[in-house]
């Protein structure tokens, strides 16, 4: 089972989204339909997998602004073990 976190900078409550069967199935329910962060500020969707033994951080994605030509830009930054 995976479940999912939503964590925004500056903040400190979070949202749980789930369960899900898979990391692809809440990646293409949750962040493929997600261009930038709430308020267009660091968001990071932190995805857990969870058994009856332990729960586990398998990977993260998140979005945050950079600066580019003098302009602020949405980026995407994904990481994830193998699960």
């Amino acid at each position: 089972m995976i479940l999912v976190t939503v964590n925004k900078r500056g903040y400190t409550d979070t949202e749980m989204y789930g369960p899900f069967s898979s990391v692809e199935e809440a990646k293409q329910n949750i962040t493929n339909v997600v261009e930038q962060g709430y308020d267009g500020e660091n968001t990071k969707y932190t995805f857990f997998k969870v058994s009856e033994s332990n729960t586990k951080e398998v990977g993260f994605i998140r979005f945050y602004e950079a600066r580019r030509k003098n302009r602020l830009e949405t980026e995407r930054e994904e990481y994830f073990s193998k699960v």
